[in-house]
């Protein structure tokens, strides 16, 4: 079998593929709006079950509702299992820049095979303004939403079980992906369904148009569970009204094409003659129309048609010019934002209606039209993405001086910025950011890979992302003060430092205590007593509640959601025993252990919980033997796991029985001053009845 040649076409396609993309590649930074605060929340997603990430598992909590924005952060997420999170982020990047002409490529194609010339207008839209505010999922979701046309488009039948499979599966794709663009698809299905049903009717003289009013009813009840999704979702977001943009606004977006317009006016020359130029095809569309209502005139079927031959004045793919109008309608008469969720919406509708017309354009003039259509298309595209690459090389050299202090940010810490959002921009750039604000969330590339929470990432504060915050309340450990904020940091000069400077912003760092050396006073020896509120506390042991939280220097709680009551099956309290799981009333503690054992009042009580526990204590640096103590009791059976300073000391220790009770040592070398211990279990809960801290040998 001979293998395929590859046309001059494709050969185009491919080399334009890669030259659009090679732009991403080339600098090291992605500088988007919003596209920081994706790649940081998707890590934390990758992350998130990892227990020795301590500080995230505090601050934030997954939120697993099947909303809208999951795909660019599941996408995300799984890719840095291979890849390191910012070429993760260029790998998505990419996807919604190359797939946006494939996919008008494949729509094309599928209404009239070969003629594909315009999908070229895909290569000036891939590069969008709203690619470039950071809108991942709305900027994948695009591409879509004509993969979903392309593909309902070549199933014949619309009732068919392909058909209609075909369509729940995209629409189920789109809708994870964005709601917006889930909308429009539902709108576009109906329309192009309806449309072709009454077009059958007016080609063919055996179908009536009564007749079709059943198939039309049909389909339309087969896309009521796509309707319904549509209404619920508007009747909650439409609550307490929005913004519409002005008449003259939307025409001045319109007319500058300004989908495509992201960091400087100079693209506005492009959107003007991408305009002008599919004007034009328009009119030669029209034209070709006419030439060919004529030649059916003068043909002798002209007299045998039903409809005076309005099959030779509409065409099937005359739909996309309605799909165009519908969306042109929604564009001017939907808000620009709404007050309940949701922005940028007459924006996002705006980047469709030119995409949508393009199937709609067919005339068959000399080939050298094709040619000078095709030439001055790709020389757009490539002016479009020239721009941009000088956009990138300039505001990648600015983010990596502002984001020059990452590697000085400790694992496992809280940062903040001050502003949340600055609004900055590079200083090298000789024209004025209009529209898009490169710095706004750039802080997130600082929180990748060392499990910091950054407390300015503004999506866990909403309900539509899949991390919501669940204590912001923590202290940060770190504080970026962007300059403009240089002049109000009176705050922050007695508890926190300068550790790094550059001309965007300055780095503070809490200031930390030493230990507290009142602690260790005539002893190498320290044992603390885990337990409640009104526990007994052992003799010359130190005494640790539910809201003992920690202090610098000293001891105490990280997380918060510790317990010290068990709540039995009856809907009290019992401390002692009730009806374990093993059935055996739990016997007392002295009765197990003896009358004269040592820690006896050390195993009565104790603290415990279903959530991960994070204890941190000040220790001067050197080699200490950690020995920790566990006893069941009315809360058997548990599964204990501890990780000590980022080590996991022992795994899955379990207490079957109420009358059960453990040691387990480990010995860890402090070198920081600090021994951060994460108790969790997998199954049921933990118990820590207490530990001792024993100094084997001091350190420098």
């Amino acid at each position: 079998m001979k293998a395929r040649r590859l046309s001059i076409q494709h050969i185009v396609l491919i080399v334009l593929l890669v030259i659009h993309i090679l732009p991403v590649w080339l600098f090291k930074y992605t500088c988007t709006q919003d596209g920081p605060a994706h790649a940081h929340n998707a890590h934390i997603l990758k992350v998130y079950h990892n227990h020795e990430n301590y500080i995230l598992r505090e601050v934030h909590e997954r939120n697993p509702t099947l909303f809208p924005n999951w795909t660019s952060h599941v996408l995300m997420a799984g890719l840095m299992y291979v890849f390191p999170p910012l070429v993760c982020e260029k790998i998505f990047f990419s996807l919604c820049i190359g797939l946006l002409p494939l996919s008008l490529l494949y729509l094309l194609n599928s209404v009239q095979k070969g003629k594909t010339l315009f999908c070229l207008v895909g290569f000036i839209f891939a590069y969008n303004y709203l690619l470039h505010m950071g809108f991942y999922n709305f900027a994948l979701s695009v591409s879509l939403f004509f993969f979903a046309l392309g593909s309902w488009w070549r199933c014949e039948d619309k009732l068919s079980a392909k058909a209609l499979v075909t369509a729940y599966v995209w629409l189920t794709v789109v809708y994870l992906t964005h709601f917006q663009s889930y909308a429009l698809l539902t709108v576009s299905l109906t329309g192009i369904g309806v449309f072709l049903y009454v077009y059958e009717a007016l080609e063919s003289p055996r179908v009536r148009l009564t007749a079709q009013l059943k198939s039309i009813l049909l389909f339309l009840g087969s896309m009521l569970p796509a309707y319904v999704i549509l209404l619920t979702y508007y009747l909650v977001k439409r609550e307490g009204g929005g913004f519409h943009r002005s008449f003259e606004g939307l025409m001045e977006y319109f007319l500058s094409v300004g989908s495509i317009v992201s960091f400087r006016d100079a693209h506005v020359l492009i959107g003007n003659l991408l305009l002008a130029l599919l004007t034009i095809a328009f009119l030669f569309t029209l034209i070709d129309r006419v030439r060919r209502i004529y030649a059916h005139r003068n043909s002798p079927e002209s007299e045998d048609s039903r409809y005076g031959g309005i099959t030779a004045i509409v065409d099937r793919t005359d739909v996309f010019l309605l799909v165009t109008l519908m969306l042109t309608f929604l564009y001017f008469k939907s808000p620009w934002s709404l007050r309940s969720g949701g922005m940028w919406i007459s924006d996002r509708i705006h980047i469709y209606i030119l995409l949508a017309l393009l199937p709609f354009f067919t005339f068959s003039f000399h080939k050298f039209v094709d040619y000078a259509f095709s030439g001055i298309l790709i020389v757009l595209a490539l002016w479009h993405l020239g721009y941009h690459v000088q956009t990138y090389a300039v505001m990648d050299k600015a983010a990596k001086e502002a984001l020059s202090s990452t590697e000085m940010i400790e694992p496992h810490t809280v940062l903040a910025s001050r502003p949340g959002s600055w609004g900055g921009t590079p200083d090298a750039a000789t024209w004025d950011f209009k529209y898009i604000l490169p710095f706004e969330h750039i802080e997130g590339y600082l929180a990748l890979e060392n499990g910091v929470a950054y407390l300015g990432n503004y999506e866990p504060n909403t309900d539509h992302f899949p991390l919501r915050y669940k204590n912001k309340q923590v202290p940060a450990d770190y504080v970026l003060v962007w300059r403009t904020e240089y002049d109000g940091v009176g705050d922050l000069i007695h508890d926190y430092e300068v550790i790094h400077s550059t001309s965007y912003n300055r780095l503070y760092r809490r200031k930390r205590a030493a230990p507290d050396a009142r602690l260790w006073e005539g002893a190498t020896t320290l044992t603390f007593d885990l337990q409640p509120a009104d526990g007994s506390v052992a003799p010359n042991h130190i005494s640790v509640y539910k809201d003992t939280g920690y202090t610098d220097g000293r001891y105490g709680w990280l997380s918060k959601s510790i317990q010290d009551e068990f709540k039995t099956g009856g809907g009290g309290f019992e401390l002692k025993y009730w009806h374990t799981e093993d059935t055996k009333p739990a016997p007392e503690v002295r009765d197990i252990l003896g009358e004269n054992e040592p820690n006896l009042l050390l195993y009565q009580d104790n603290l415990w919980d279903t959530k991960d526990g994070v204890f941190r204590i000040a220790l001067p640096n050197g080699t200490y033997e950690i020995t920790c103590y566990f006893h069941a009791g009315v809360i058997a059976p548990v599964e204990i796991n501890l990780i000590a300073n980022g080590e996991k000391k022992f795994q899955k220790l379990r207490l079957t029985s109420a009358d059960q009770s453990e040691e387990k040592q480990y010995t860890v070398t402090i070198t920081d001053e600090r021994l951060t211990q994460v108790i969790y279990t997998r199954k049921k809960r933990w118990t820590w009845n207490g530990f001792t801290v024993k100094q084997l040998s001091k350190g420098d």
